[in-house]
């Protein structure tokens, strides 16, 4: 038996038709895939992009989702009220580090977590996230908190090895040379992928103002760890250079 096989983008920003267009062609090439995971910003950047994606939302005009989406990038137009439906459903109430359900085959991953990822008939993939930004400003949505990430160290002191980190920023070591953008990077991640050595890390953006690009660092050892860690800071969906895939396969 072999573990899930994932798909992954980066910042969708609310371009849902073209992320499943993707999906579904790559379900079809390559697949079948058992999940997709979203990491850097879900939503919209502004109302014009609403129609389409509360379509999806919604399921409207026949837009569904074609396999399970999970999301970490809680920010955007439409976000507050979304999420704060999804919150007040009683299937989603008590502790889930799985997903709030938003609707069929979308899941909200809330603050912190780890959880196991159950393939159709593979053996399953251990998946820590952090959601939503770091700031200074206590917000219900779009930022993670202290507690979030303290519940995230306690469970790095649980035996067994992370399989996948997904965050919306870079470990600071994790920018390339020749990008200075402090911004992009996020000292409290670099902190606990010392602490939690995944054996691979998901980011959004790997340097704030250069959208669209995918980067992939030489793996790295881990100190009293005899896996390596791989990083891959992944492309924003519909970027413009065509070189660039936006969805990329795990």
């Amino acid at each position: 038996m072999s573990p899930p096989r994932i798909l992954l983008c980066g910042d969708v920003i609310g371009r849902l038709n073209q992320l499943f267009k993707r999906v579904q062609s790559a379900n079809k090439s390559a697949g079948p895939f058992d999940a997709l995971f979203c990491v850097g910003q879900f939503f919209p950047d502004s109302a014009d992009q609403l129609q389409e994606f509360m379509d999806y939302i919604e399921g409207s005009g026949g837009s569904q989702i074609p396999l399970p989406t999970y999301l970490i990038g809680d920010y955007g137009v439409a976000a507050p009220k979304v999420l704060s439906t999804a919150s007040k459903n009683s299937a989603n109430l008590g502790f889930k580090m799985d997903g709030f359900k938003i609707c069929d085959n979308l899941f909200w991953l809330r603050g912190s977590g780890k959880f196991s990822l159950q393939g159709r008939v593979r053996l399953g993939l251990s998946v820590a996230y952090l959601s939503g930004r770091q700031s200074s400003n206590a917000q219900q949505f779009g930022t993670y908190s202290q507690d979030d990430v303290d519940a995230l160290r306690a469970l790095a002191e649980e035996p067994g090895v992370v399989d996948f980190g997904v965050t919306n920023r870079a470990s600071a070591s994790d920018i390339p040379a020749g990008f200075s953008d402090s911004t992009a990077s996020d000292s409290v991640v670099s902190e606990l992928v010392t602490e939690i050595k995944p054996r691979d890390v998901r980011s959004s953006k790997l340097f704030l103002g250069t959208k669209g690009v995918f980067y992939a660092r030489e793996p790295y050892s881990n100190i009293d760890a005899v896996h390596v860690t791989r990083f891959f800071g992944l492309a924003m969906v519909g970027n413009k250079d065509k070189q660039v895939q936006f969805v990329f396969s795990a």
